[in-house]
């Protein structure tokens, strides 16, 4: 019997792989991410998933799944509270999955299976990671695997000795563990109903969880080469990480500016937490969605200011979602070049290839579409506010979990939207584009002509 079971798992499992040879790498992506979306809103249906007294819709279950395993964050229930201790590991679950990607799954299970990796899923892996070629990609999923857990696992040890502080050892054991693992894949869940608001001015939790963000918000790219080659010497390695800290110095100074008299956020804290808690707002948004000061307390003008980051989003081949840095580093040079007078993007005395600027400037396009269509059916059908929706919206394709308080009375068909934004942010604009058929280059070449600008 158990023999018969073996041989029909095997079958299944060549099965398949033989139909997933058919598909497209970017198809291979796209699907993955459903099948992991549909199997835990599924498990999340379960009754032992929710607290007593608890009952979760259809809608609220998908919509919980999709914001785990797209690492986004934003909540239609409370987490700490609503779901019980196997409903919360569900939700670790798929955001471990969802930080690290369907296709570091498939190959991890394809390894373990002893089953080769076929050429289609290294093309896949390729995209998902932004990787230039399909070679050595196993090497390479294998040293995400091992980056994650080590830094997980140490993000963890600091968690878990400080929540001492607050915590009986048994109470401080899970809360470090989901903090370490969303914090790193930028998921922004937090099984602590205010979020990390009561860490407000404890430096241990909130310097942790910065590191912990923008280490899985670099890209496993930029860590590789920065653990092994110890040095930042590709392009763009150099790229990402100039362009994050300059996103996150600004942004430091910016919300401190605009917070620092505000009594709903910054007024009553020291000098110290203002400083603290304004350097935690300026990286959270890209992407994690953890807060330490209330979000809906936040002046429009840092409201504003944090829609950019999210927009922006973390690096290409991270745990993140948005348009990434290097887009927008890419947009800012394109800027920089033309007013200069230039036709050439450069970087670090390097021109960039023509192609990557235009697919650049078409992702910020797209994007701004994406964003600028949902807000306005979320205008036409929700009584919100004009920012608290358009700061929904750019925190749902930013893959973040900010919100301004309104996402658990939004309506079934605002849900479904939110729910498509997260999907395209986590797999990428460029993935969906990359779904249409195969062309033949153009055998005809039209002459050129101007058009005014």
């Amino acid at each position: 019997m158990l023999l018969s079971e073996s041989g029909e798992s095997f079958s299944l499992w060549e099965s398949l792989q033989k139909k997933a040879e058919k598909l497209s790498p970017a198809n291979l992506i796209l699907i993955g991410f459903i099948i992991v979306i549909l199997s835990g809103t599924l498990i999340l249906l379960l009754p032992f998933m929710v607290n007593s007294g608890n009952k979760l819709r259809f809608i609220d279950a998908l919509f919980t799944a999709t914001s785990a395993t797209c690492v986004t964050g934003l909540i239609v229930v409370d987490t700490a509270t609503f779901f019980s201790f196997w409903g919360q590991l569900v939700i670790l679950v798929l955001i471990q999955i969802g930080g690290l990607g369907y296709m570091t799954l498939n190959t991890l299970l394809a390894l373990a299976l002893r089953r080769r990796i076929e050429y289609r899923t290294r093309l896949a892996i390729r995209d998902s990671f932004s990787l230039d070629f399909p070679g050595g990609v196993v090497r390479f999923v294998l040293s995400v695997l091992k980056y994650t857990f080590l830094i997980e696992g140490i993000g963890f040890l600091i968690l878990f000795f400080n929540f001492l502080r607050y915590f009986t050892p048994t109470e401080a054991l899970f809360p470090a563990i989901f903090h370490s693992i969303s914090a790193f894949c930028n998921a922004g869940f937090s099984i602590f109903g205010n979020s990390l608001e009561s860490f407000v001015l404890d430096p241990v939790v909130n310097f942790t969880m910065m590191g912990l963000i923008i280490l899985g918000g670099l890209g496993f790219v930029v860590l590789r080469e920065i653990v092994e080659k110890r040095s930042i010497s590709s392009l763009h390695s150099r790229v990402v990480v100039r362009t994050t800290l300059f996103l996150i110095v600004v942004g430091t100074v910016l919300i401190l500016l605009l917070e620092r008299n505000n009594p709903a956020t910054l007024a009553d804290l020291p000098w110290g937490g203002k400083i603290m808690a304004s350097l935690f707002q300026a990286i959270t948004p890209r992407t994690a969605g953890f807060n330490t000061i209330t979000t809906a307390g936040l002046r429009e003008a840092s409201a504003f200011l944090i829609m950019l980051f999210m927009f922006v989003g973390a690096s290409p081949g991270g745990t993140g979602g948005g348009v990434k840095t290097t887009t927008f580093a890419l947009l800012l040079a394109t800027v920089v070049s033309v007013v200069k007078g230039g036709e050439k993007v450069e970087f670090f005395h390097r021109r960039v290839i023509p192609t990557i600027v235009s697919r650049a400037i078409s992702v910020v396009v797209l994007a701004f579409l994406l964003v600028f269509i949902v807000t306005m059916v979320l205008l036409v059908v929700e009584p919100a506010p004009l920012l608290d929706i358009c700061f929904e919206v750019v925190s749902a394709f930013g893959t973040v979990g900010l919100s301004r308080g309104i996402t658990a009375n939004l309506l079934d068909l605002s849900k479904i939207l939110l729910i498509i934004t997260m999907y395209v942010g986590r797999v990428g604009i460029m993935t969906l584009v990359m779904v249409r058929p195969s062309q033949e280059k153009d055998l005809i070449t039209y002459p050129e002509e101007r058009v005014l600008i």
